[in-house]
């Protein structure tokens, strides 16, 4: 008898989105040869050794999953530099504007439960994105 695979929790299967939307962000973001630059920094690196760095943590579930909080970020900013937050929120209000930015900071406390279903969507439609991104270049 075939054993049944257990179902990944929700909090499992938010983190495999929370990991697409961060390569869709950074694939978006690099050139032909697939190079990039830190929002904070301007450092230059592969999509691969880059990452997506929140500007609002990824711990505030309503906008953990929005693709205008993500941006390409290098480890030293990411990482030790906790979000290069200054540099971070200069980029953010020069490519979106600073009422985008306070609705950012707002819109964080809104109460957010991810189900299922949606999750398995947003999945799909990122994986399909990169996918198609990636063949463009």
């Amino acid at each position: 008898m075939a054993k049944k695979r257990r179902q990944k929790t929700i909090s499992a299967l938010s983190n495999d989105v929370a990991a697409l939307i961060q390569k869709l962000v950074r694939v978006k973001a690099a050139d032909r040869d697939g190079y990039c630059r830190c929002v904070t920094c301007g450092k230059v690196g592969h999509y691969t050794e880059m990452q997506g760095g929140h500007f609002i943590s990824r711990a505030w579930l309503a906008t953990r999953l929005m693709e205008e909080n993500i941006h390409v970020q290098c480890a030293g900013c990411n990482g030790p530099g906790q979000g290069n937050l200054i540099a971070y929120t200069m980029y953010m209000e020069d490519t979106y504007g600073k009422p985008f930015v306070l609705e950012l900071l707002r819109r964080k406390h809104s109460p957010t439960k991810y189900r299922r279903p949606d999750l398995e969507d947003l999945k799909d439609e990122y994986r399909g994105r990169i996918a198609e991104i990636m063949a463009e270049k």
